[in-house]
């Protein structure tokens, strides 16, 4: 992210571009307008994305809005986390509204709430929505409230428009936290092929490249799985290439997840990115990006991470117990009647996921 660009200059009431930014040597930045809100755009000079600054209601404070690659599919991602606050006033009656607001809204899974009895991030109080994953905290903070929405409680959202008005024009929230994700289940975009793009600049503009870091067997790849990070998450911005099969369990698959992390940190993160998060993604990095276009499907990612699971769940029993099993039947008198000796009620909580009622449909 560019640094934040200097006070409007008393003459033409026009900041200066940031040095290094595209645009610079002009006089005058080229101007747009927002909802009735003057602004100019730049290109960060280190990733190539495309910013829009607006005042930020402090006198000579800009802010910045990341700006989507209109080349980009719309639904080429989805959300994966998200995390917006807003003014909350810590009471029973008010907590009781927002919640009957909130589930009106999410739906029945989300219920009920459960109170954690502790506090998270901040906030003294926070509850447990439903079992999706989905927490709500307040008290403190200036008297705000937290929604955080994990992947899993993402998934359940399937009207994000309706999501994103309701939280704009009833809440006037905020967003803090988003997480947009593409899959690669083939792996034809590898973690390989984001360190050979980092290293040829596609991650950077003019010659600048963002911060990586590596997490995994990098020197000898040995299938437990490796992880590419681009950018810092304290500044704002941080892009994830993880071989998402390998995190499953499953040594060497080709699955590999590229996810990008907002966080509200000298920008605002727009509500748009809920409606089109394949653009916004490809807008972070435009040129190492360029090659999502496809539209991603979050019911297929649950379904394969499902899959992979059950995989490695059999692979795993099969290792420790199947000769048990052999000698089990064999003293039972069949295999149905060991079956029946071992077998317990429920699913493995691996393979539970609030979207899923019954795992053994969404298997193979």
């Amino acid at each position: 992210m560019s640094s934040n660009p200097s006070p409007p200059d008393s003459a033409n009431n026009w900041p200066a571009a940031p040095a290094g930014a595209a645009g610079a040597a002009a006089a005058v930045p080229p101007r747009t307008v927002i909802r009735g809100e003057s602004g100019w755009i730049t290109s960060d000079p280190e990733t190539g994305e495309r910013v829009l600054w607006l005042p930020s209601g402090r006198r000579g404070v800009m802010e910045g809005v990341p700006l989507p690659d209109e080349r980009a599919g719309s639904y080429g991602a989805f959300t994966d986390w998200l995390n917006c606050t807003f003014s909350f006033e810590k009471s029973k009656h008010r907590k009781h509204v927002f919640f009957g607001t909130l589930f009106e809204l999410l739906g029945p899974k989300f219920g009920p709430a459960i109170d954690r009895q502790r506090g998270f991030h901040g906030w003294t109080e926070s509850f447990s929505l439903g079992e999706t994953g989905a927490i709500f905290a307040c008290g403190g903070q200036n008297g705000t409230g937290l929604l955080s929405l994990s992947g899993e409680a993402c998934s359940l959202i399937t009207e994000w428009s309706r999501f994103a008005e309701v939280m704009q024009d009833a809440f006037a929230a905020r967003i803090t936290r988003w997480d947009g994700a593409v899959d690669d289940y083939l792996g034809e975009h590898s973690v390989d092929m984001a360190l050979s793009l980092y290293m040829g600049d596609q991650f950077g503009s003019g010659g600048r490249r963002p911060t990586q870091n590596q997490h995994g067997a990098w020197a000898a790849p040995d299938g437990s799985g490796r992880t590419l990070e681009v950018g810092k998450r304290e500044n704002g911005k941080m892009l994830r290439v993880y071989e998402k099969g390998a995190q499953l369990g499953a040594r060497w698959h080709p699955w590999v997840r590229w996810e990008l992390e907002l966080h509200r940190r000298d920008r605002v993160i727009p509500w748009a990115v809920l409606t089109e998060p394949g653009r916004y993604v490809v807008g972070a990095y435009p040129k190492a990006l360029a090659w999502i276009q496809k539209d991603a499907c979050r019911i297929e990612s649950i379904r394969r991470a499902e899959q992979v699971s059950y995989e490695h769940l059999m692979d795993c029993a099969s290792t420790q117990y199947g000769k048990l099993l052999n000698v089990a039947a064999e003293v039972e008198g069949s295999a149905a009647k060991a079956f029946e000796r071992l077998r317990q009620a429920g699913s493995p909580k691996r393979l539970m996921h609030p979207l899923i009622d019954k795992p053994s449909e969404w298997l193979e």
